[in-house]
């Protein structure tokens, strides 16, 4: 498994500003720019352990050749219909 950890959205919410980030249970988070505490709002995809330690947006993601559905770049096979993705050409 390359992801052990879960990653979560925190946001400040005064200003908004949001932030990406491995969150333990008994950690403040702030702000660097504003100083604000922020709060966790939402887990990323993919949920943690998982082979893939990718966020789930859509620079990160492709369709399968076969079903069309969204895939992630780093998954060798399609997960819904099995099928073996071609290799990515590094653009």
């Amino acid at each position: 498994m390359q992801n052990q950890k879960q990653r979560y959205r925190l946001r400040a919410p005064a200003s908004g500003r949001e932030a990406i980030a491995e969150v333990s249970g008994d950690g403040v988070y702030v702000d660097r720019e504003s100083g604000e505490e922020m709060e966790v709002v939402a887990q990323t995809l993919p949920l943690a352990p998982s082979e893939s330690a990718l966020l789930r947006t859509p620079e990160n993601l492709r369709c399968c050749r076969r079903c069309d559905q969204l895939i992630g770049l780093d998954v060798s096979d399609c997960p819904y219909c099995g099928l073996r993705q071609s290799a990515l050409d590094g653009q």
